[in-house]
């Protein structure tokens, strides 16, 4: 079914034809047009208690379902990934197009796509502000200029309401109660946040996303003493969410 510019959804009108510097992939004449979202997952080892390392350039949409990679040691699943491209890169007749972005950040005890998984939520808010506000990401398409869109913690996005409260909720407030104070870095009626420029993969062309950050960063422990992050037994999840839609074109 073929989809016309008039009729095409408002905030992806704009964009339905445009060129791709500096390699000169024209992106136009799209007839198809579908709402998507996709996702993917970075593993992050933490080697010290409570520490996430320094200089950190980990990367998402990289490894494609089936792909062994993004601090995983076996093929990811949809769980991890809904992406089926490796290296970002899409086939010849199809671009996508995000148009907002949404971060969730945990923790797992396992790098097995296989074994069973433990996922929890970072106990302590305080630390997982400070998470949001240490990692940074940025996107380079082909060969082209590195855009840097900010902080993760900028970009809360697709959170839930969650049964157990982490450990350093206030004293006054029981647990099972605090609603969106347990939402991972958003409200959970958040959708994510629009993208200032939107993120288009072109066809046949890598585009890599990075998790970028600087000097180690200590979290420290929780109101009870325990640590927030276990070296050796918690990994620090970054799962980024890309809504939009995916168009395609004929092929020459």
């Amino acid at each position: 079914m073929a989809i016309k510019d008039s009729a095409a959804f408002a905030d992806l009108k704009p964009y339905l034809a445009m060129t791709v510097a500096p390699n000169g992939v024209t992106v136009g004449d799209l007839n198809f047009v579908v709402a998507q979202t996709q996702w993917s997952t970075n593993l992050i080892t933490i080697a010290a208690n409570n520490v996430v390392p320094a200089d950190i350039n980990a990367d998402l949409f990289q490894a494609a379902q089936g792909d062994v990679g993004q601090g995983f040691t076996t093929a990811l699943t949809r769980t991890q990934t809904s992406w089926l491209d490796s290296q970002g890169r899409l086939p010849a007749n199809q671009v996508f197009i995000a148009t907002s972005c949404g971060f969730q950040v945990f923790t797992t005890d396992t790098t097995s796509t296989t074994a069973t998984v433990t996922s929890n939520m970072v106990r302590s808010q305080h630390a997982l502000q400070a998470i949001g506000s240490y990692l940074s990401w940025d996107v380079t398409v082909g060969d082209g200029i590195t855009r840097n869109y900010g902080d993760i913690g900028s970009f809360g996005g697709y959170g839930g309401t969650y049964v157990a409260a982490p450990a350093d909720r206030p004293a006054a407030v029981a647990a099972g109660t605090i609603g969106s104070m347990a939402a991972q870095l958003g409200d959970p009626c958040c959708h994510g946040r629009n993208l200032p420029i939107p993120l288009v993969f072109p066809p046949n062309i890598s585009v890599k996303i990075k998790l970028k950050s600087g000097t180690a960063l200590n979290v420290g422990t929780d109101s009870a003493g325990n640590n927030i992050l276990a070296a050796g037994t918690d990994f620090l999840a970054v799962k980024q969410y890309l809504h939009g839609y995916l168009c395609t074109m004929p092929v020459a």
